[in-house]
């Protein structure tokens, strides 16, 4: 079964976001994307965040969207193959919003690769945004089971600390590329 965690930073400042962009693509990783940011200096990958959210007026809102997807071994037995798993699953996201990811190498879950996805919420061609809500998490959880072909748990980590697990499980469904 695939993991799909939801990290929330709602309340971060910038050395929050900092941290948060850094993580993916600035340590530890095997390998590592960007989207509209660069992804091998995770101080200008931060600005770039900044100044979108910025651009839009959307600077005193959630900084950025974190999420780790934990593969299982069969699914994804390379760090190849958990990268591109991953840009397959936010391909949608990653399209019209920053996103840096980075594919890290470490027993988790019941796998041995996991990614890290960091995301602005701020969509860069118009400025509306991307909620952290039920919604979108649910729908995310879904893709991954739908892009792995694995049922998939969604696990939320709230900003006090605080796991939550919900209590379904995500299957994928026929899907037509």
């Amino acid at each position: 079964m695939e993991t799909f965690k939801v990290i929330y930073h709602t309340l971060g400042d910038d050395e929050c976001l900092k941290h948060v962009v850094n993580y993916p693509i600035g340590k530890d990783q095997v390998l590592k994307e960007g989207f509209g940011v660069n992804p091998n200096n995770s101080l200008e990958a931060m600005q770039q965040f900044k100044k979108v959210s910025e651009y839009w007026g959307n600077q005193d809102k959630t900084p950025c969207f974190h999420y780790m997807t934990s593969f299982t071994e069969e699914t994804a037995p390379t760090a190849e193959k958990a990268m591109e798993l991953t840009k397959e699953i936010f391909k949608d996201i990653s399209g019209s919003h920053l996103t840096a990811m980075g594919t890290h190498y470490k027993v988790r879950d019941g796998g041995i690769y996991h990614s890290h996805t960091v995301t602005s919420p701020t969509n860069i061609n118009d400025g509306s945004m991307l909620y952290g809500d039920y919604k979108t998490n649910y729908a995310l959880a879904q893709r991954v089971a739908d892009v792995t072909g694995q049922p998939t748990k969604l696990v939320i980590y709230k900003e006090n600390g605080e796991e939550k697990e919900c209590p379904m499980i995500f299957v994928p469904r026929d899907i037509e590329e």
